[in-house]
């Protein structure tokens, strides 16, 4: 008589049979009856509908409406977004360098928010966790102590001082994580391995992704950890470590290919699992509508490569180098890809403009060529999208010299020269018809410092600058 084994979703089961007096016997290896186990155990967790089972992993037709599948948290088309990074790992698995503790992210965010005339703006934390930047992955669950205020008994109690706070400076603080990598030195990772969440090869060897610091990184399935409810217990946990998250309104994962860049460029995303891009790209996009079922916009790295086949447009705001990589939309296939594409509106989709991480890295001190970012990218960016809402254009042309107005503070105009000039005359926008003065002040990162008036004459000014100079000119 045949010994029974009930099947389980993707368990690969085996077993020998052996003869004796015309019955079968099931001889199970120790290896395996632990697999067996484990199904057992998966099996019995399935009973129970994982949290969020209800969302979809449609595609979401943007086209129809050109607007998203529900309201962002954030307009990101009037919004600076960057990174602040603030802490590196080594090798080992240990802090190699604190660049910024959360009360120097602080005083750069007040900088910051002096240089960018009080702009409102999304700062991502990069390395806030464990011993920093790509650690602990996939654990979201321990903040980086080496950030730690003096005063304060925990990180986690620093970090949360640092979201309040810099609401004062315009600025909401969110996070920079990870939902792909795994490494083995992390809490995570015995049960996103036993569960076979870990991408694995047909044998069951956890296939290895990229090296990053020093340290092997492992692929994570987002098909298998969405389905084991494990995608959703993670993002459930950190929100309710950081309730602040929900005030922030939006978080940046990193590196949210839908197949790791150290598998061959096929439709197989999992061969242990048996699993598909498509697979992955479904899930994917229920963990992007989990996190805005908490209030949480989702940002992304990429728009389109090939590892991905779906930019995720109306579900995500942002792609982080949606602007360096503007011609991977053109070039490559995407689901959903209008014939004849050429562009979205940014209030659809966009990308940072001014990005800040490597700047704020390379000097903290000075914040060195933040200001002239800001004023010849970032502010033409603003302008156009707030004079074009929801229409297609391409990111504005970089001029050396600029001379506009900025639009969240009215009757300000904001001039800057990369060469510097002299007695350049400009022409003021309509809405100063009729002033005859304007306050020159210059943009400084301990705020505004005053220099004296400039008299305008119908509509008319004329004005010198130095190389580098930034000034503003108010009513």
């Amino acid at each position: 008589m045949d010994c029974m084994l009930s099947p389980f979703r993707r368990t690969h089961t085996f077993f020998t049979r052996s003869f004796r007096s015309g019955l079968t016997s099931c001889v199970l290896t120790t290896a395996l009856a632990a697999t067996f186990s484990r199904a057992v155990a998966g099996a019995e967790a399935e009973k129970a509908p994982a949290a969020g089972s209800e969302i979809n992993g449609a595609y979401y037709a943007w086209q129809k409406t050109q607007k998203p599948e529900s309201p962002w948290r954030h307009d990101y088309s009037q919004t600076l977004v960057m990174k602040m990074y603030l802490c590196s790992r080594n090798a080992e698995g240990k802090v190699a360098k604190v660049y910024l503790t959360f009360e120097d992210a602080f005083d750069v965010i007040r900088q910051l928010d002096n240089l960018t005339l009080g702009v409102p703006k999304i700062v991502y934390l990069v390395g806030w966790q464990f011993s920093g930047h790509d650690s602990g992955y996939p654990a979201w669950s321990v903040v980086n102590e080496s950030l730690k205020r003096r005063e304060d008994p925990t990180a986690l109690d620093s970090l949360k001082w640092l979201m309040a706070e810099a609401h004062r400076y315009h600025t909401d603080v969110s996070l920079h994580i990870n939902m792909l990598d795994a490494y083995q030195d992390s809490p995570l990772w015995r049960i996103y391995d036993e569960r076979n969440v870990i991408v694995k090869d047909e044998n069951g060897v956890p296939i290895k992704g990229p090296v990053f610091g020093g340290m092997q990184s492992y692929p994570i399935s987002y098909a298998e950890e969405w389905r084991t409810g494990l995608a959703q217990k993670r993002i459930d946990g950190l929100v309710q470590m950081l309730p602040e998250l929900k005030e922030s309104g939006s978080i940046h994962i990193d590196a949210f290919e839908s197949v790791s860049y150290s598998l061959p460029k096929s439709q197989v995303s999992d061969p242990f699992l048996h699993l598909t891009i498509h697979d992955e790209t479904e899930a994917q996009r229920r963990i992007i509508r989990y996190w805005r079922t908490q209030g949480i916009d989702v940002t992304t790295n990429h728009a389109i490569d090939a590892q991905r086949e779906d930019p995720y447009i109306g579900l995500v705001p942002l792609a982080w180098g949606f602007y360096a990589q503007k011609d991977q939309l053109k070039k490559l296939p995407w689901i959903g890809k209008p014939a004849g594409f050429e562009g979205l509106p940014a209030n659809l989709y966009t990308g940072s403009v001014m990005p800040a991480e490597n700047d704020i890295r390379k000097d903290s001190v000075h914040l060195g060529g933040l200001l002239e970012q800001f004023c010849r990218q970032f502010v033409p960016w603003y302008d156009q999208n707030n004079l074009h809402p929801g229409v297609l254009a391409p990111l504005p042309h970089i001029r050396a010299d600029t001379f506009l107005p900025v639009l969240w503070r009215p009757g300000t105009l904001v001039a800057c020269s990369t060469r510097g000039y002299e007695s350049k005359r400009w022409a003021l926008p309509a809405a100063f018809a009729g002033v005859t003065r304007l306050k020159r002040t210059r943009i400084s990162m301990e705020g505004l410092k005053p220099e004296g008036e400039i008299l305008v004459n119908d509509r008319y000014l004329t004005l010198s600058l130095k190389a580098g100079e930034a000034i503003v000119l108010e009513r």
